[in-house]
């Protein structure tokens, strides 16, 4: 049977007191408090006698190298081993402990693991105390200009000493996992403020690019509606209805480009917020197709449904989702010949839709593929139709795509064609 061991607690701070105490009570350690010195020592002369003292120094009335001195001068109570608690902000507690007798001393803040090895310590050292024959020889010493005269045995002296030693190695160790700790903190803020310098270089990019590019097409549309003005003036009605499809088509890149540009910093502020819907799948298609036929008609480009299923429920945001198909019929539409057909797939598997974008471009060279989902980057591969493209559009799709918990990626041939593949999660 294992034998529980009394501890006394003189501790004038009841939070630490009773973190202690949880801690020796886990342990299987009885427990007595005393908020001070004063009233420790009514307790050891009244109460069965504890196996070992844990005392702070500063407290009230009596602090604990006082209260450490009066139970070793008892005859009563001088074999109770006394643990002091410190700061060890001053060497002279010290010399003071062992003026009064103190057997350990435990630096604050300890971990439990450091505390039950000097408890384990002091009472196995007990036994040796107890046989020793000069407990109570006399010594004189001089320290920082001041003399002090020591009660204690030889082995009192060594563990005490040891004990000095044994905190000072412990709290080594914790200002090396500090220091380890900071250094960790130091790297985190260093890849933090890295991150913060790239997003703000690519901020101050895409700024730039974006009045770079808004520049050229808005200088056009303001000479072309000079020459707009003057040819109404002189009632050129055809030549003016020339101009009208260039005009609209800057108009357009220019709206496309602060779409994507809007798109894109909201991505990057990790504002996407999605609004999740449950619906079906194939109506949707239908409707998106419907309206991206239109932009195919200027090529004799055809849409072609390519999937037999009649209901396939989906959970998603229908407007993200509709950003995506339309950017990516758009980019087939962009990058295929006149009279060639675009195929839009729909496969259901058990734990997704795989929907695939399937054109007969010109193809993207196998180098440049890992380049298509970055921002501001544009392939080698010229649009058939001199169509203008913002280097954004992709980027958005991935984010819409794995904000939504898929996948998304792309197989090309060079001059056979492009296949754009995403996935919703069933």
């Amino acid at each position: 049977m294992k034998i529980i061991k009394k501890v006394l607690i003189v501790e004038d701070n009841q939070m630490q007191a009773l973190q202690l105490q949880k801690i020796l009570k886990e342990n299987n350690y009885e427990i007595i408090h005393s908020l001070n010195g004063k009233e420790a020592l009514k307790i050891l002369d009244e109460k069965e006698l504890p196996d070992i003292i844990i005392s702070d120094i500063i407290m009230p009335f009596i602090d604990g190298f006082k209260f450490c001195r009066q139970v070793k001068n008892n005859k009563k109570t001088k074999n109770i081993p006394i643990i002091l608690l410190t700061e060890l902000a001053d060497y002279g507690d010290v010399i003071k402990g062992l003026q009064a007798g103190a057997d350990n001393f435990i630096s604050k803040p300890y971990s439990k693991e450091f505390i039950f090895e000097r408890i384990n310590d002091i009472l196995l050292n007990r036994e040796i105390r107890q046989k020793s024959s000069n407990f109570d020889s006399e010594m004189e010493i001089y320290f920082a200009g001041q003399k002090y005269i020591l009660n204690s045995s030889r082995v009192q002296m060594a563990d005490l000493l040891l004990s000095i030693y044994c905190n000072t190695i412990n709290k080594n160790n914790e200002l090396e996992e500090k220091n380890l700790e900071l250094r960790n903190l130091h790297n985190a803020l260093k890849i933090s403020n890295d991150r913060l310098k790239e997003s703000v270089d690519e901020k101050n990019r895409l700024i730039g690019i974006a009045a770079h590019d808004l520049r050229s097409p808005l200088s056009t549309v303001s000479s072309y509606f000079e020459l707009v003005s003057d040819l109404l003036k002189e009632n050129s009605i055809d030549d003016t209805m020339e101009l009208v499809p260039t005009i609209n088509q800057l108009l357009e890149f220019m709206f496309n480009l602060i779409t994507d540009v809007l798109d894109y910093t909201k991505i990057e502020a990790g504002k996407l917020e999605l609004i999740k819907r449950d619906f079906n799948l194939i109506p949707f298609m239908n409707q998106i197709i419907k309206f991206n036929k239109l932009l195919g008609t200027k090529k004799n480009i055809t849409i072609n449904p390519q999937y037999s299923h009649k209901k396939v429920m989906v959970k998603a945001d229908q407007n993200k989702l509709s950003q995506v198909m339309n950017n990516l019929l758009t980019n087939a539409i962009k990058y295929s010949e006149i009279n060639t057909q675009i195929n839009i797939i729909i496969n259901v598997s058990k734990k997704e839709v795989i929907v695939v974008v399937s054109d007969q471009g010109k193809g993207i060279p196998k180098s440049e593929l890992g380049e298509l989902f970055k921002p501001f980057t544009t392939t080698s591969v010229k649009s058939t139709g001199g169509e203008e493209s913002t280097g954004l559009g992709l980027v958005s799709v991935k984010k819409i795509i794995e904000t939504h918990g898929g996948r998304i990626w792309v197989n090309s041939a060079i001059g056979i064609g492009s296949q754009f593949y995403f996935t919703i999660p069933l």
